[in-house]
């Protein structure tokens, strides 16, 4: 096996789990801003309203938010398909393709759940 071919899945996971981290670090960085901001309010005896709460963004519409994983996974299941079809060698594009499709499915799955449930919002 060549050299320059086993960098390819040494930099595709390195950059899949830069993006993870960064993700859950900047989840977890607004939680705690939003956290720290009703704890202020309620210390000055304001009141929360859900009208507030909604607006600092503590509450998604399960309905909003399987939509949104649903386009999110099926756009990478997407992208790994397409860079997957740049290899000239298909065995090097095998890889890219097989992975690609857990995301896919999963994407499919959430918009299949989106469109069939009915929600209470």
């Amino acid at each position: 096996m060549e050299s320059h071919v086993l960098w390819i899945p040494i930099v595709a996971i390195t950059g899949f789990t830069v993006v993870l981290v960064t993700f859950f670090y900047l989840s977890h960085k607004n939680k705690s801003a939003i956290q720290e901001t009703i704890k202020k309010s309620l210390d000055m005896g304001q009141e929360l309203s859900p009208e507030i709460l909604e607006r600092l963004g503590t509450h998604h519409s399960p309905r909003v938010r399987d939509l949104r994983r649903g386009v999110v996974l099926m756009s990478l299941g997407i992208a790994g398909l397409v860079a997957g079809s740049m290899f000239v060698d298909p065995d090097d594009s095998m890889g890219f393709v097989a992975i690609s499709m857990f995301p896919l499915f999963l994407g499919l799955g959430f918009l299949i759940v989106w469109k069939l449930n009915r929600y209470n919002d």
